[in-house]
């Protein structure tokens, strides 16, 4: 069965409650993924065209984080 959308605004309409918290959470997921992809993006370039197995695993660690602020927003908001 596909997931339902979330729409932070029928949320408001809904329950003025709940749809004022899950708007209030969703922009601190974003600014925290949106910083982490711009310490991928930095260490990338930092590192150029030369291969580097301790730069390359710290991106995996930054993108891990990433997915993780990620997948549990959607698990909170699939909760409500």
């Amino acid at each position: 069965m596909p997931r339902r959308q979330y729409d932070p605004m029928a949320a408001l309409d809904d329950n003025p409650s709940s749809g004022a918290d899950a708007a209030l959470d969703l922009p601190d997921v974003e600014a925290t993924v949106s910083e982490l992809l711009v310490q991928v993006d930095d260490l990338r370039e930092s590192v150029g065209d030369t291969f580097s197995l301790a730069a390359l695993e710290r991106q995996a660690n930054l993108l891990e984080q990433a997915h993780d602020a990620l997948t549990a927003a959607l698990d909170a908001v699939d909760r409500r």
